[in-house]
């Protein structure tokens, strides 16, 4: 008799374990047999400014054959319907490229009329709703960006002589500034034609950077200078930014010659027009000259009348 108990009481036991594992898995599947989907833990504020790209997030497990749908508060169509946009603004597109969990929504370029309550729901019988607020503000005034900081516009620019004597060096600088950051070198030609740095044939090519102004030194030296060297020499930074500045060198022989018959013709002119008596001797001359030619005139009539 108690054998019969005991073994009752093991059944209703037993019954009871299998009722209670059905009514679990029933809470937990629901009565239609599948698992409901559910949302995780995501930003449900999110402030952009004006101009940005705004991500909405949200992030469904368990989501199986069901659909994730976007739609505004304020608007009965709907925006997204799993990866396909219904809405004819191309800003609109849904993330959604790891294949997990992440179905955000993301809006490019937004403006403020994008500001507003956006719902992302499940396709279920269930009202399954997970509501996101979008901020839209104006950007922060330039100065405070700035943290007022100097800001260096980029700029060029290339000096040296632009004359110089056959055997005589050529020096030329160019000072490059970035905008953001420093050049970070400098590109030298010669008609056309790259410098190289060549110790050898006496070019010489050195660079150094200011940090403080964004600025980038570079000088050209030829340590002896040919009639070759004549021509249109040009800086380019790394920036992009050029610059040039044109060389003639000068035949040291014959420019000498030529400035020296100037000289001498300067000279006489000049003391020609300073001197007061070349004039007056000039005059003396000329009377002198008549009075010969009046005097012979002279001689010649009284011969004749004899």
């Amino acid at each position: 008799m108690k054998k019969r108990v005991e073994y009752k009481s093991w059944i209703k036991n037993y019954l009871l374990s299998i009722l209670f594992t059905f009514v679990f898995s029933v809470s937990a599947a629901g009565w239609n047999g599948y698992i409901l989907p559910s949302f995780k833990e995501t930003r449900t504020n999110i402030t952009v400014y004006v101009g940005k790209t705004a991500v909405l997030p949200c992030s469904i497990v368990n989501l199986g054959t069901k659909k994730v749908i976007w739609k505004r508060v304020d608007q009965k169509h709907a925006l997204t319907i799993g990866e396909f946009v219904f809405t004819t603004d191309e800003r609109h597109s849904v993330d959604h490229s790891d294949k997990g969990y992440k179905w955000n929504l993301v809006i490019k370029d937004v403006t403020k009329a994008h500001a507003g309550l956006y719902d992302c729901q499940i396709s279920t019988k269930e009202d399954l709703v997970r509501r996101i607020r979008l901020s839209v503000t104006d950007p922060p005034p330039v100065e405070e960006t700035r943290e007022k900081k100097t800001i260096f516009r980029p700029a060029i620019h290339i000096s040296g002589p632009n004359f110089t004597e056959k055997g005589e060096p050529i020096r030329i600088t160019c000072n490059a500034t970035g905008d953001s950051m420093t050049p970070e070198h400098m590109d030298w030609f010669h008609n056309g034609l790259k410098l190289q740095q060549n110790i050898d044939a006496g070019v010489l090519i050195t660079e150094f950077r200011h940090s403080e102004t964004k600025t980038l030194y570079s000088v050209l030296e030829i340590a002896k200078s040919t009639m070759k060297d004549t021509g249109v020499y040009i800086c380019r930074s790394s920036k992009k930014d050029v610059d040039s500045h044109h060389v003639v060198v000068l035949n040291a022989d014959s420019s000498h010659d030529k400035r020296g018959f100037q000289d001498k013709k300067t000279v006489v002119k000049s003391s020609h027009l300073d001197n007061p008596g070349n004039s007056a001797s000039s005059v003396n001359r000329r009377v002198h000259y008549l009075m010969s030619n009046c005097l012979l005139l002279l001689v010649t009539i009284l011969a004749h009348n004899r």
